[in-house]
């Protein structure tokens, strides 16, 4: 029987346990997947803790980044752009309990995996990657604005702040000083967060832009520089929209297309997505564990 990262109570990492699942079968729509990389999201570890209170029974399983091997597939089961899936297609995209051996995932929700696209980047890229995408579609930006991003060496700071100096912007993101340089190399204009951001911010320009990808530091900045509500977006300050108005990111973008586009785009050299640690399945522990504690830019990735 396939083997699963389980969990039978909230609470930290140390709650994960390694079992066996029942064997796959895919229904209407649905394929089998061996996994072969499953990146890991704050908000997995939110749901774990209780934080993210879930009405589901236990055990539960844990992750949804997946990337790896078609095994079966079930009728009608068909990529997006209407081409059918076959078994021993690579994929990549979402799965409930990626952090498996096997999994099943809805077709419209995997995408084939270019040549040059990593496993483990593949594994890793469609909760960053389109939470991403959705940020700028609820704030579009242009060669007209100055974009400060919150959390800018995060898996979904990095992918914000290179889509948005793709649209021409200028990037301003706060990250510790020991990620500056990496920040630098990709053509964004750090900045130090903590106690006085919005006045170094101030002190590089006027910001047009805001997209907080950490907490509300960036968006508590942007308020003091006069960035219009309108004009700001967070993805993990709970409650920042009703207090502050500030906008969700569109739902509708979180597609399996755009992440074809995102993983064109890394096979293209025009993305980086850096893998900060990955950990075998028995293992799942320490990686929840890096997770949850590490400041290393990147992901964190299962290979099963």
């Amino acid at each position: 029987m396939p083997r699963a990262a389980l969990y039978d109570h909230t609470g930290g990492p140390d709650v994960l346990y390694i079992g066996e699942v029942p064997e796959a079968e895919p229904g209407p729509g649905e394929v089998v997947l061996r996994v072969r990389a499953a990146g890991l999201n704050p908000f997995d570890s939110k749901m774990r803790s209780g934080f993210v209170p879930l009405d589901a029974p236990f055990p539960r399983r844990t992750g949804s980044d997946v990337a790896g091997t078609v095994t079966a597939v079930g009728t009608g089961a068909s990529y997006a752009d209407g081409t059918d899936v076959a078994v021993g297609d690579e994929v990549m995209g979402r799965a409930a309990g990626a952090v498996a051996e096997q999994v099943v995932a809805a077709a419209a929700e995997v995408t084939r995996r270019p040549d040059g696209v990593s496993i483990e980047v593949a594994g890793s890229l469609w909760v960053a990657g389109l939470t991403a995408v959705s940020c700028l579609v609820t704030v579009p930006v242009s060669a007209d604005d100055t974009v400060l991003v919150g959390g800018a060496t995060g898996a979904v700071g990095l992918i914000v702040s290179q889509l948005a100096i793709a649209a021409g912007a200028r990037v301003i993101g706060t990250a510790n000083e020991r990620n500056h340089e990496l920040l630098r190399s990709l053509g964004v204009e750090p900045v130090a967060y903590g106690e006085g951001l919005a006045d170094r911010v101030a002190a590089l320009g006027q910001v047009t832009a805001v997209v907080d990808a950490h907490g509300r530091e960036a968006l508590d900045a942007g308020v003091a520089l006069g960035v219009p509500v309108k004009r700001m977006v967070a993805i993990a300050a709970y409650g920042v929209a009703e207090e502050l108005g500030t906008l969700e990111a569109e739902r509708e973008a979180r597609t399996a297309e755009n992440l074809a586009k995102l993983a064109d785009d890394v096979a293209a050299g025009r993305l980086a997505l850096p893998i900060a640690a990955s950990f075998p399945l028995d293992d799942v522990v320490a990686a929840y564990t890096a997770l949850d504690e590490s400041h290393d830019p990147g992901k964190v990735v299962v290979t099963p």
